[in-house]
């Protein structure tokens, strides 16, 4: 009997170690990557997940994690712009396979994961939005209240296959009042009856670079490529340094269409912001307006926050706006052109000379 208390006891205490040495809550990612890249960006579908991560692969592999407050849809953002979806839930941890090129994708661990990798493999040969509307369709009639449905809507109905309203609505209505409710389909439903273009010209505009030259926004970025800004603040931190770095990411994702990028600072102290940005290596030319939260971006947009994304015509004519980079991705895949001769872009100073702004420049 004592041989057998002891033993009991020393099963109590190993279990008790173990459960101690757990950290509840969090969700842990292991991933392995077979194409080679040291980096991932990490951002969410939605509010849940309102910042951008860097995951840092080592020898092929990465741990990540974080404390999910609930069921959180992230998205992982490879350098090469590919993207893939991760479910994470408290207490679970998962494993995913980053493919090389145009292998299959593979995450599992948790109900969500496990769901979504099925419904991916089902649909890897539909050939229609008909065909995957119908597949989404099943899958909310099993199970209204499921929190893979929000990204099912996001990748294939939205990103895809650009659905619209008429297309949308039949599948929300189907979905439990809870998850009709979820932010990202909340969200989705509050464009319905909105036009993405404001209709508003930034062109009679000057911004500054780090030398202390005035530019004119009109000449930034080419007179027939888009350009994609993102306004930020030095004061803001890795938010907004995170955001910032996101540039370069689109400038990857894009680089065969009629697109550039640059980034403007509202930094009343431009000291500070010089400071900044001399510690990065960006492959664009950044600029300043130090007239800081009375900036032209700010007043004619109507930013209530930054970092922000805003997306131009060669002619400065906004078109979109947004805080999120989920959602500037699926604009730029819907809007930019899929021709891939580019504009050389020249930049003119006040004096006239001819200065190339050729960080800015790409494939020339």
């Amino acid at each position: 009997m004592r041989t057998r208390f002891f033993a009991i006891l020393t099963i109590a205490l190993t279990l008790l170690a173990v459960s101690c040495g757990r950290d509840k809550g969090m969700f842990v990612l292991q991933g392995t990557v077979q194409d080679g890249s040291d980096s991932i960006l990490v951002v969410g579908l939605d509010s849940r997940f309102d910042r951008v991560d860097t995951i840092f692969c080592r020898n092929g592999s990465f741990s990540w994690s974080f404390r999910p407050d609930t069921v959180t849809t992230l998205i992982l953002l490879l350098p090469d712009g590919r993207h893939y979806p991760v479910f994470a839930e408290k207490d679970v941890e998962s494993l995913i396979t980053v493919p090389a090129d145009t292998g299959l994708f593979s995450v599992t661990g948790g109900p969500c994961n496990d769901l979504f990798g099925s419904f991916y493999l089902s649909a890897l040969n539909d050939t229609s939005m008909r065909q995957t509307a119908a597949r989404i369709d099943s899958f909310i009639t099993r199970d209204p209240f499921s929190e893979v449905t929000p990204y099912l809507i996001y990748e294939y109905m939205v990103r895809k296959y650009h659905a619209r309203e008429d297309d949308l609505e039949p599948l929300i209505k189907r979905m439990s009042g809870n998850m009709q409710d979820a932010p990202f389909i909340t969200s989705l439903k509050s464009e319905f009856n909105k036009s993405l273009a404001t209709n508003n010209y930034i062109d009679n505009y000057q911004v500054i670079d780090s030398a202390g030259f005035r530019y004119q926004f009109a000449d930034i970025g080419g007179k027939s490529n888009h350009l994609l800004v993102c306004v930020w603040a030095s004061w803001m931190g890795d938010e907004a340094l995170k955001a910032r770095d996101t540039l370069q990411y689109f400038l990857d994702k894009y680089r065969l269409r009629y697109f550039n990028v640059t980034d403007v600072s509202i930094d009343v102290n431009s000291e500070r912001w010089k400071e900044v940005i001399s510690k990065d290596t960006v492959s664009w030319l950044s600029y300043n307006d130090p007239n800081g939260w009375e900036s032209k971006f700010i007043k004619s947009t109507d930013l209530q926050s930054v970092p922000a994304f805003i997306l131009f015509t060669g002619a400065k004519r906004i078109i979109y706006k947004t805080n999120s980079v989920r959602d500037i991705d699926i604009e730029l895949n819907r809007t930019l052109s899929k021709n891939p001769i580019k504009e050389k872009v020249t930049t003119t100073k006040p004096s006239q000379t001819v200065r190339t702004p050729k960080k800015l420049t790409l494939n020339l």
